[in-house]
């Protein structure tokens, strides 16, 4: 494929889609604090309220716990500006403690939050999932949050809440405009752990890819690490030698080894969140980001509510917990009128007109 690289600034945005749908919030949880299913494979999303207006209480003291970098403009970044935008609108004062990856470094500083007083301890990531499980039954009156993929949902405990984002979307999506770009006939796919989530979003890749391109083949490699840069730049520039045209990635913390080798190699990426030091806008045609706010939102709300416990959150698009960023035409590839395309796809996925099958099964 002829490619000549062009620059462009990407913005973050919220697609018209969701918003002709009219849902910004969080969909409404039920009765039994249980969701209704989003997609075939995860329910969706408890309903945050439209108020920014900080509540007549007291401003929570929140711990946000994150397994990486919080400035790595990706996974664990999102989750310091979610908390961030609460902060701004009075509603919580908070403290970050980052490289938890670790159960056994987590565990006592959980513990650490949970005698400190502190109204809500957030647990970013499927790594401080069983710390926070842990560390929440010694303490029933403190709140907790935890991460993780659907399977989460069946372990809550009346104090904790669980968070996922629809990974099933996520990839869907992102195959779906590589099936697009003309000229394709190869992509690579870069993950991290092989874990059940991430393999599920891969699936949703294969599947967007197929409707759009069946022709196109995909070369698979999985890092096992969410956040080893190193090992991206290895799997990106193994699939170009094997003929990938575009490469997408699934890792959000392994996005920025991924483009920088995409760049060397004068190839494109998908999936790529944040700038990735610069590079992103010179080599990523769309990612599907994560927006931590709603979710974020809802727990304070609950908390003031008396509310909060057993709920299980799932970020996608319909609630804007993801965002599809606007296509960035970096090459003449990318066809001219594929963010109406992809719009339209977007307002089919949040009306329910378009259903992802359960690539959980």
């Amino acid at each position: 494929m002829n490619i000549t690289t062009r620059r462009h600034t990407r913005r973050h945005l919220l697609l018209a889609a969701a918003a002709l749908a009219g849902l910004t919030g969080l969909a409404a949880c039920s009765d039994d604090n249980k969701s209704e299913p989003a997609t075939t494979e995860a329910p969706a999303s408890s309903e945050a309220p439209a108020s920014t207006e900080a509540p007549a209480g007291k401003v929570l003291k929140v711990a946000l716990l994150t397994p990486g970098l919080t400035n790595d403009g990706s996974f664990n970044q999102v989750a310091l500006e979610g908390i961030q935008k609460l902060k701004d609108e009075g509603l919580v004062e908070f403290e970050v403690r980052e490289k938890l990856a670790d159960p056994a470094a987590s565990e006592p500083v959980i513990r650490e939050y949970a005698t400190k007083g502190y109204d809500l301890i957030i647990g970013h990531g499927i790594e401080l999932s069983e710390p926070i499980l842990k560390v929440a039954a010694e303490f029933p009156e403190v709140h907790f949050a935890a991460s993780g993929g659907p399977d989460l949902e069946a372990k809550l405990l009346a104090n904790v809440d669980g968070w996922t984002y629809d990974f099933a979307q996520q990839g869907y999506l992102n195959g779906w405009v590589a099936g697009k770009i003309a000229g394709v006939t190869k992509v690579g796919a870069v993950g991290g752990p092989e874990l059940p989530f991430i393999l599920a979003a891969h699936k949703g890749f294969a599947l967007g890819l197929k409707e759009t391109n069946p022709a196109a083949t995909i070369v698979e490699t999985f890092t096992g690490s969410f956040d080893d840069v190193q090992k991206a730049v290895e799997a990106t520039k193994g699939q170009v030698a094997q003929g990938a045209q575009i490469v997408w990635t699934s890792g959000d913390g392994i996005g920025n080894g991924v483009a920088a080798a995409a760049k060397e190699a004068k190839i494109f990426t998908l999936g790529v969140t944040g700038d990735a030091g610069g590079v992103a806008k010179e080599v990523n045609i769309a990612s599907v980001e994560l927006d931590m706010y709603p979710t974020y939102k809802a727990y304070v709300d609950d908390i003031n509510a008396g509310t909060f416990g057993k709920k299980f959150f799932v970020s996608g698009l319909a609630n804007a917990g993801l965002i599809l960023t606007p296509i960035n035409p970096v090459d003449p590839a990318v066809p001219a009128d594929i963010q109406a395309q992809v719009e339209q796809l977007v307002a089919d996925l949040v009306s329910g007109a378009k259903v992802l099958p359960n690539f959980y099964a």
